[in-house]
């Protein structure tokens, strides 16, 4: 079983991130006779990301992520048509610890988290729901890169990326420093 999730958003400021993911995932299972069932697993969606430097650590950092999509999916069984096909509605709240490695780019794992998840078959007449607490019954890995615009005024960023700022804007400050002006002296013909 895998799980993709690739998602992009905008840092507002230090702490709060909000955006979009999309997502795209297979359970495949084969019997004894080599028969293939595989359910296939999409979703599309928003989410909010609060995050947190632990204790004064400008490397590690911890984070809550609550997510909000639109899900669906179906089941194929060797080459066979989709079966089995549905949509519906999913939550999703978990915690997580990022790992600051560099120039914006982190690390990020989970054990599992709290999700709320509603679907419908096409042909059903009722509804599914699910409330499912998964801490510690999977295990997610993550990569993010945190961009900027290289303006210093409007370079947010997620924890993590503060040492590799803060030496940007002391290069800057150091480049932009204006020269110290020159003491006039004063002729003696001016004073006569």
């Amino acid at each position: 079983m895998w799980n993709a999730t690739p998602g992009v958003g905008y840092q507002f400021n230090h702490n709060w991130t909000v955006g979009g993911n999309i997502s795209w995932g297979q359970d495949a299972v084969k019997d004894a006779s080599g028969s293939k069932t595989t359910d296939n697993m999409y979703a599309a969606g928003a989410f909010a990301r609060y995050s947190q430097y632990i204790r004064r650590s400008e490397i590690f950092f911890w984070f809550g992520q609550f997510e909000f999509a639109y899900t669906g999916g179906y089941t194929t069984n060797d080459g066979n048509p989709a079966t089995d096909k549905y949509n519906g509605i999913r939550a999703n709240l978990f915690p997580a610890l990022g790992i600051n490695v560099g120039r914006g780019l982190a690390l990020n794992f989970a054990v599992g988290g709290l999700s709320y998840t509603t679907t419908k078959g096409d042909n059903a007449t009722y509804s599914r729901n699910s409330l499912d607490l998964t801490f510690g019954q999977q295990m997610n890995f993550g990569l993010s890169k945190n961009f900027n615009c290289g303006h210093k005024m409007h370079a947010h960023h997620e924890p993590g990326d503060e040492v590799h700022r803060r030496k940007i804007d002391k290069m800057e400050d150091e480049d932009d420093a204006a020269p110290k002006p020159k003491r006039k002296q004063r002729s003696r013909d001016e004073d006569e």
